[in-house]
Order: C-alpha cells, then sequence, then structure tokens
C-alpha cells in the first residue's frame, strides 16, 4: 500500500521515515521529494509499506502525529494518470493546444487548410474579429514635477511700466 505523507520538515530525510514508519509494519520504500534544481526537500513524500495492513494501521496511527517539530498528513496515495508531455499547454491535457488530443471537444466537421478562408463548419467562425484598441497616452500628473511652467512675459521698455532702473531711483 503506497501512503502520501505531507507536511514533513525540511530536514527529514529517507532514513528518518524509514526508522518512523518501519515501527507499523515492514517498508518496501521510501521517497522523499526534493527540488529538482536546489536538492532541498519539498516537505512530502511517499512511504510503500508491504501490505495493506501495515499501511492502515500507518494511516490510522500517524495522521496528525508530530515528527521533527511538524504535524504531518498521512493518507494513502492516489494513483496518478498517463503524465501528458510537453506540449505548451501546461500540462492540461484537455487545453486545445495539448499535442496528444486528449480534449473531448466535439468534431464539428472539416477543418480549412492552413490559410483557407471561411468555410461554412470552420472553428471559430461566429466570432466576430476583434477590435482594436485605442491607445490612450496618459496625461503625467501635472504636480509630479511641480507646478507646470509658464512662458515668462517680458517687460517692454517705456509705457509707464517700471523697469530695473526706475527702482535704482528710489535708493
Amino acid at each position: 500500500m503506497k501512503l502520501f505523507v505531507a507536511k514533513l520538515n525540511r530536514d527529514a530525510v529517507e532514513s528518518d521515515l524509514l526508522e518512523w514508519f518501519g515501527a507499523m509494519g515492514p517498508v518496501r520504500s521510501v521517497k522523499v521529494v526534493t527540488d529538482r534544481d536546489t536538492g532541498q526537500s519539498k516537505c512530502f513524500g511517499f512511504v510503500e509499506m508491504e501490505d495493506k495492513a501495515g499501511g492502515e494501521r500507518a494511516i490510522a496511527e500517524m495522521n496528525g502525529q508530530e515528527f521533527m517539530g511538524f504535524r504531518m498528513v498521512v493518507k494513502e496515495a492516489e494513483e496518478r494518470g498517463a503524465r501528458p508531455g510537453p506540449s505548451g499547454s501546461g500540462g492540461r491535457p484537455d487545453s486545445p493546444r495539448s499535442g496528444q488530443g486528449g480534449g473531448t471537444r466535439p468534431s464539428s466537421g472539416p477543418r480549412p487548410a492552413a490559410g483557407g478562408g471561411g468555410g461554412g463548419g470552420s472553428f471559430g467562425a461566429d466570432k466576430k474579429p476583434a477590435k482594436k484598441k485605442k491607445l490612450q497616452r496618459q496625461k503625467p500628473d501635472k504636480y509630479s514635477d511641480g507646478p507646470r511652467q509658464t512662458k515668462m512675459k517680458k517687460t517692454r521698455g517705456g509705457g509707464g511700466s517700471k523697469g530695473w532702473s526706475d527702482f535704482d531711483e528710489d535708493y
């Protein structure tokens, strides 16, 4: 019986789990999952017990027990299906980009050839072409760099306006 063991201490190694689960019955294999790049524990692993009775006993007695300062979770491991290959779909088998064709999309007739236009049963023919969004320039905050500078007016000589020379006479 294969068990999933989670919430392990990062310092827990396979020999620790072998010793700990060996008290519940004979252990076939132990695997602590580690990061591929750093080699550091991902804080979970798998323990395979020789018989189902030992696995059920381990689940009953060890689930929620403290191991190296952490309360671990012990439950029966779920069988995982075939792993999809790298297809650029994020690992989802039902994605339209999946290379395996694992999707459940119904066929709507023959697809048009590459570069072919419309056609009665073409995929996605009912969609309207997306409108181009007009890029809106954001105005800078007028207070971000201080108040807005305005053009300075020059004073013209004569005409009753006082220039700097007029102030010199007062002193």
